[in-house]
């Protein structure tokens, strides 16, 4: 595991996935840093940037694929999409605004782990 990101943001509003993805991030040893809204998502990246953004799309005070299409403007940390949305258009939507790996829930535990680690070695 690369331990030189920082930490990561999860961006999810539901709290029980919220709290059991940070665990299983805590668990594999990664800093987790949580907003369950776009707005709160902004504040601690203008305190610090992270490593690794995980985003949901659907937000209750916005699309992620806006607040990606916003941070690509002026950042390159990376994103991975972490989402119930799964067609072949709202993933190909996902990586034309910018995020380097999508991930569709529900999800295996291993994979998610791997595509983290994956993400933070870029």
């Amino acid at each position: 595991m690369n331990t030189n990101y920082g930490y990561l943001l999860l961006i999810e509003d539901e709290p029980t996935l919220q709290a059991i993805n940070t665990k299983i991030l805590q668990r594999h040893g990664y800093t987790v840093k949580q907003a369950f809204t776009l707005e709160e998502a902004r504040e601690i990246i203008s305190d610090a940037p992270p490593g690794g953004i995980i985003l949901d799309i659907n937000l209750p005070d916005g699309n992620g694929l806006d607040f990606l299409r916003e941070h690509r403007k002026n950042s390159e940390i990376p994103v991975l999409i972490l989402t119930a949305l799964g067609t072949k258009e709202d993933i190909i939507r996902g990586f034309e605004v910018g995020s380097d790996d999508y991930l569709i829930k529900p999800y295996d535990i291993p994979v998610f782990l791997m595509r983290v680690e994956a993400l933070l070695k870029q």
